[in-house]
C-alpha cells in the first residue's frame, strides 16, 4: 500500500525539470515510436543507431524503491523500453510520469535474451549504461504529463511481447510461496539474492514475479491472500515475468497490518 500512496507524491515533483541540452528542431521523420525504434535491432544481437532517431515516452519504472539498478523504463502508446543510465538515485531526476525525449543517434540497441534495451556501447568492463556526464547529451526531460502513465489490466494469458517494459496490473492473484520473503538470502554468504516467486490467479494459472535483490523491501514477507500487483513486464529467454514498480500492491490483509 505504501507504493500506491507514493505515486501521487511523485506526480507533484519534477514539473519544471528540463535538460539544458539543446536538442534543436526535430524533423518529423526523425521521430520514432518506441516499437519503431526496436525494429532497428530486429534479428541482431546489437546495433548502433547511426541515424537521427528520437523517441518520447513517460517514465514508468526507476530506482525509487531500489527495484531497478541503473536503468529507467519509458513507455509510449506503442510499447516500452529500458534505458540504461549510470548513476544512483535516478528517481530524483526521472520521477514516475516524467515525459522524456531520448536522442538515440550514437546509442546502442541490444537484444538481451529476446528483450531490446537501449544504452551505450560496452566499455572495457562490459558496462552498457550511458555515462552520467553524457546523459544530458541524449536525454531531455519535458516535465510531467497531464495524464499519468496508464497501467493495462491483463490476465496472464494476455501477456505478449508488445507488453514488454510496459506498465500492467494483475488483479485477483495471490502468492504461491506463502510466508516467504520477496527475496531469498544465500545461507553461505548472508547476501540477499534476486529471486523469482510465483503468483496464481483464480483459475489456477501461474505467473512469475521477479524481484531485484537491491529493492528496499527485499527481506519483507510477501503479502497474504488475494490482491493485485502493478509493475512492468520483463522477458528473458522465452519467459515473461512481472517486476513490481513503486511497491504497488493492493492486498486487503496488508492494510490491516
Amino acid at each position: 500500500m505504501r507504493g500506491i500512496a507514493y505515486i501521487s507524491l511523485l506526480l507533484a515533483v519534477g514539473c519544471d525539470l528540463a535538460s539544458t541540452a539543446d536538442f534543436g528542431e526535430v524533423p518529423a521523420e526523425s521521430r520514432l515510436s518506441i516499437a519503431g525504434l526496436k525494429t532497428l535491432c530486429d534479428g541482431r544481437t546489437s546495433v548502433t543507431v547511426t541515424r537521427d532517431a528520437i523517441i518520447r515516452g513517460q517514465v514508468v519504472a526507476n530506482d525509487l524503491y531500489g527495484e531497478f539498478d541503473r536503468e529507467i523504463m519509458i513507455q509510449d502508446p506503442s510499447g516500452g523500453i529500458s534505458v540504461a543510465l549510470e548513476g544512483e538515485n535516478l528517481a530524483e531526476r526521472f520521477s514516475f510520469g516524467t515525459e522524456v525525449e531520448v536522442r538515440c543517434n550514437g546509442l546502442v540497441l541490444r537484444d538481451y535474451g529476446g528483450k531490446i534495451e537501449l544504452g551505450a556501447a560496452p566499455d572495457p568492463y562490459g558496462n552498457t549504461t550511458i555515462p552520467a556526464e553524457e546523459i544530458d547529451r541524449y536525454v531531455r526531460m519535458l516535465g510531467q504529463s497531464e495524464t499519468p502513465p496508464r497501467s493495462r489490466d491483463l490476465t496472464f494469458g494476455e501477456v505478449t511481447s508488445e507488453h514488454i517494459d510496459t506498465r500492467v496490473r494483475f488483479r485477483n492473484v495471490r502468492f504461491v510461496e506463502s510466508g516467504a520473503h520477496w527475496c531469498d538470502t544465500d545461507p553461505e554468504t548472508g547476501r540477499v539474492t534476486t529471486t523469482e516467486r510465483e503468483i496464481v490467479d483464480t483459475n489456477g494459472n501461474r505467473f512469475t514475479v521477479r524481484t531485484y535483490r537491491g529493492c528496499s523491501y527485499a527481506t519483507e514477507t510477501l503479502p497474504e491472500g488475494m490482491g493485485s500487483l502493478t509493475g512492468v513486464i520483463d522477458y528473458f529467454g522465452g519467459k515473461f515475468s512481472l517486476r513490481v514498480t513503486f511497491h504497488e500492491m493492493e492486498f486487503p490483509s496488508e492494510s490491516q497490518r
